[in-house]
């Protein structure tokens, strides 16, 4: 199978993760003869990305909060203040 190729895994464990996928919604195979060609579904993968983004958002900001957090209390060292 041409899929498996490029990675170190079987044919069969190649499909498991394709039926993952499509059981998700994520994408949808059909048929060519003997081929099974998998299509990616943009909607769900547009919900999840759209899911993800609010996320990210709201740990960039506790990360940033940290950042300046961790800057003044350092500032606020003693300048004989060993390392820890």
């Amino acid at each position: 199978m041409e899929l498996a190729e490029p990675f170190a895994m079987s044919q069969p464990s190649i499909s498991k993760h394709l039926k993952v996928l499509e059981g998700a919604g994520l994408i949808s195979r059909g048929r060519d003869a003997q081929r099974r060609p998998c299509r990616l579904e943009v909607k769900p993968l547009a919900e999840a990305t759209e899911w993800l983004e609010r996320y990210r958002k709201i740990w960039e900001g506790n990360f940033q909060r940290l950042d300046a957090l961790l800057g003044a209390l350092q500032a606020s060292k003693s300048p004989g203040e060993a390392e820890q």
